[in-house]
């Protein structure tokens, strides 16, 4: 029985893992697609501005994104318990 436990166990945090690392991917896309679309106008208008406005704003956004995400879950890994498969 201690090794299906274990196994769960380990799924469980893999799971969470895996979250996390899905969240910080969109974060980070979040953060260098305006950018990348600043760059592509400054190309495309012969303009040398929308590069630097791209990536301020996708850094506020990104930081913005990333604050609220900590907020919400809490800043941290969530303990087990019973009191947590209510939330």
């Amino acid at each position: 029985m201690s090794h299906e436990s274990d196994r769960r166990d380990q799924q469980r945090q893999q799971s969470l893992a895996l979250g996390w690392v899905s969240r910080v991917l969109a974060i980070c896309v979040v953060m260098v697609l305006p950018g990348l679309g600043g760059d592509w106008l400054d190309k495309r208008f012969g303009t040398s501005f929308w590069t630097l406005i791209g990536f301020a704003f996708g850094f506020a956004s990104g930081f913005t994104a990333l604050i609220l995400l900590v907020k919400r879950d809490g800043g941290g890994p969530r303990k087990s318990g019973p009191d947590q498969s209510q939330r």
